[in-house]
């Protein structure tokens, strides 16, 4: 199974730099928490958790990277926000679960090298960072 999945698009494992993959599932929240006059913590912790997963990719040619963005861009649920239901690796759990994500809006293309049209033909290593709702 993929170590990550966008929708029904699996992300190529051959593409993620081996150690450049990092997990913060079932982050907590908490709502009107508050510091009580004893300077004791008092916790209003929620039921819904959120989970962000981040992986570094390798150098790629553009149509590597063309190939992985029509495969999320066809599973995106919302065009505007880049999201889908995802599945990953909870490292808590120890099983594969799924939750609604959305790309880190500020992800950023590390293009290497344009032809001479100034289209991309190669790509460096990339941050990618996948958040859930």
């Amino acid at each position: 199974m993929a170590q990550f999945s966008f929708g029904n698009f699996s992300f190529p494992d051959k593409y993620i730099k081996w150690g450049g993959v990092s997990a913060a599932p079932n982050q907590r929240q908490d709502m009107d928490s508050y510091t009580d006059g004893y300077g004791v913590t008092q916790r209003n912790a929620l039921a819904h958790t959120k989970s962000q997963i981040k992986f570094t990719t390798l150098p790629m040619s553009g149509d590597e990277l063309r190939a992985i963005m029509s495969g999320m861009t066809s599973n995106y649920i919302n065009y505007s926000e880049r999201d889908a239901n995802c599945t990953y690796y909870d490292d808590e759990s120890g099983a594969f679960k799924t939750g609604h994500f959305y790309l880190d809006p500020s992800f950023e293309f590390n293009r290497e090298e344009v032809n001479a049209e100034g289209i991309p033909v190669k790509y460096g290593e990339m941050q990618w960072l996948f958040i859930e709702y």
